[in-house]
C-alpha cells in the first residue's frame, strides 16, 4: 500500500501503469517481425482484432449500472473507471 511509505494513493496507479507498459513492451518484443505467409505481424493482429470485434457484442458492460455500483467506492482505479 502506498500509504505505508507516505505516498499518495495515485502512486499505486502510476506503478500499475508502468508495470502494464513494461508487460506490453515485453509481449511486443516476443512477436516475430514477419509471418511465413508474407504478412507482417501488424496485419495479422488487425485481422484478429476484426474477427474478435465481429464476435463480441457492442455493449458488454452496462455503463449506467457500473457507475451506480461504484458511485461510493473510493478506490482510485474505480474512480478513474467511472
Amino acid at each position: 500500500m502506498p500509504e505505508a511509505y507516505g505516498q499518495h494513493t495515485n502512486a499505486e496507479i502510476n506503478s500499475q501503469t508502468i508495470d502494464s507498459l513494461e508487460l506490453l513492451d515485453a509481449i511486443l518484443s516476443l512477436q516475430p517481425a514477419n509471418i511465413g505467409s508474407g504478412e507482417n505481424a501488424e496485419d495479422n493482429v488487425v485481422k484478429e482484432i476484426e474477427l474478435l470485434r465481429s464476435v463480441i457484442p457492442e455493449e458488454i458492460i452496462n455503463i449506467q449500472a457500473l457507475k451506480h455500483k461504484l458511485m461510493r467506492d473510493s478506490d482510485p482505479l474505480n474512480i478513474v473507471l467511472v
